[in-house]
């Protein structure tokens, strides 16, 4: 009996451990871009904004944070409540975000952070242009942008330590 139960869980690790390979090998191409962007100069760009007013990069004097989002992301909506959170408890100001979401109409994205009752700016990527110049491939992916505007991190889907390292780079 001992034997047959050691076998199982023999067979259930192994079969986790191809799953977690598997998985790995499916986002490593994303996770080496990520890493060929940081340190590099952050591109520069013009959106409008939900406020209607421009947002261009190279004119932000501080630190951001881009966070590029999609409406019907569930992880992009985790992320952009903690952020939310963030600001509420007055640990970052509004402006230290500029979640832009690409390729979605206007009317639903105000009705989604007005749903949300979301504090940071939005941009809005008509064209999907800024997400193409950063080579976004999957929402959320999130870019930490230093005031000599440089790209300091980057990284896609839900980061476990997103708190710590806004916190940490906006200081």
């Amino acid at each position: 009996m001992y034997g047959v139960t050691m076998n199982k869980k023999r067979i259930l690790n192994t079969i986790f451990f191809a799953i977690a390979v598997y998985a790995l090998y499916l986002r490593a191409p994303t996770i080496l871009n990520h890493f060929k962007h940081q340190d590099q100069k952050a591109l520069d760009f013009t959106l409008k904004t939900l406020t209607g007013e421009n947002f261009t990069l190279a004119q932000h004097p501080r630190k951001i944070v881009l966070v590029f989002w999609a409406t019907w992301c569930g992880p992009c909506e985790v992320e952009l409540k903690r952020l939310n959170k963030m600001i509420i408890a007055r640990e970052i100001l509004p402006t230290d975000v500029l979640a832009i979401v690409s390729l979605e109409e206007e009317n639903i994205i105000a009705s989604t952070v007005k749903k949300e009752n979301y504090l940071f700016n939005v941009g809005i990527d008509t064209t999907g242009a800024v997400a193409k110049q950063y080579e976004v491939s999957a929402t959320p992916t999130i870019v930490f942008v230093d005031e000599n505007q440089t790209i300091k991190w980057m990284t896609g889907g839900i980061s476990p330590a997103l708190t710590y390292r806004v916190s940490t780079f906006l200081k």
